[in-house]
């Protein structure tokens, strides 16, 4: 299923009323588990064969069993919704949009991934394939799970809108930091982090009080060192959550590990190119 529109008939009057409904309540993505009581007026073998029918017309999507893009009224063929609304509607309750999409929508990254990835509170769910974009859900633990908010988006053409929930641009990095490869790599984490602290789109003050919350002392080393190369003095106040003994901590968990440097002020293992680290302090 690629998602893509293509309407061929008129709807009927009962239809045409489900569709009106469904606008009226501003469901761009409908779920039948979430919206179900929304739509009373409605009998349950009555709504499945509306479906059914709006389905065969391409007035709503299938996208997985029980959730269908709604195509609004004066879309046109090919007509698609914000991916990040659909990835809100796929995910349990407990979620939130993090790594290589939250740093694209911060705009703290000038790729554009053609995968949305969610964090979810401590739960799993498989990926999915829609309308050209690609959906991975990482279970997060529980102490992991916070530093996002709602941001809301617009729906059905402009006339509602839908609420997300995002990593703020300080846990995105750290998230993406923990987790590289869903992000890109740790050359685009250090340059997503590079380019918030020169254009003031990350608070030093936060990303280290987010980090200090981590339960994670290597990613702890990795922050704190990137901060303190990039003149961030405050930085120093994360050294005593670094922990000292045990297994080697490496700047990246991806990157081959021979020849790296050794930074004794963070205990940290450098495999990661030197360029990233030429750069002019952050005034």
């Amino acid at each position: 299923m690629n998602g893509l529109v293509a309407r061929k008939y008129s709807t009927g009057q009962q239809e045409g009323r489900l569709l009106t409904e469904i606008e009226q309540l501003g469901i761009a993505v409908l779920s039948l588990a979430k919206h179900r009581d929304l739509l009373s007026s409605f009998g349950d073998q009555e709504l499945r064969d509306l479906l059914h029918g709006l389905k065969q017309k391409g007035w709503v999507v299938p996208i997985e069993r029980g959730k269908y893009l709604v195509v609004p009224r004066a879309a046109r063929s090919g007509w698609h919704e914000n991916p990040l609304v659909i990835a809100a509607t796929l995910s349990p309750s407990d979620y939130y949009i993090s790594y290589w999409s939250a740093l694209s929508y911060h705009q703290l990254t000038e790729q554009i991934p053609r995968v949305v990835y969610v964090a979810l509170k401590e739960s799993r769910r498989p990926p999915l394939s829609f309308q050209g974009w690609d959906y991975r859900f990482a279970s997060v633990a529980a102490n992991r799970f916070y530093g996002f908010r709602a941001e809301e988006f617009p729906v059905l053409n402009g006339s509602s809108t839908a609420e997300v929930l995002i990593a703020e641009p300080e846990k995105a990095i750290l998230d993406s930091m923990e987790e590289e490869l869903r992000a890109g790599g740790i050359q685009e984490v250090v340059k997503a982090l590079r380019r918030g602290l020169d254009e003031g789109t990350l608070s030093a003050d936060r990303l280290i009080s987010h980090a200090g919350r981590y339960p994670s002392s290597a990613l702890i080393a990795r922050i704190g060192h990137l901060l303190d190369r990039f003149g961030v003095r405050e930085a120093d106040t994360l050294l005593p959550l670094v922990r000292r003994r045990g297994r080697p901590v490496y700047m990246s968990e991806a990157n081959p590990r021979a020849g790296a440097r050794f930074d004794d002020k963070w205990h940290l293992w450098l495999n990661v190119p030197q360029y990233l680290f030429e750069l002019e302090e952050v005034s």
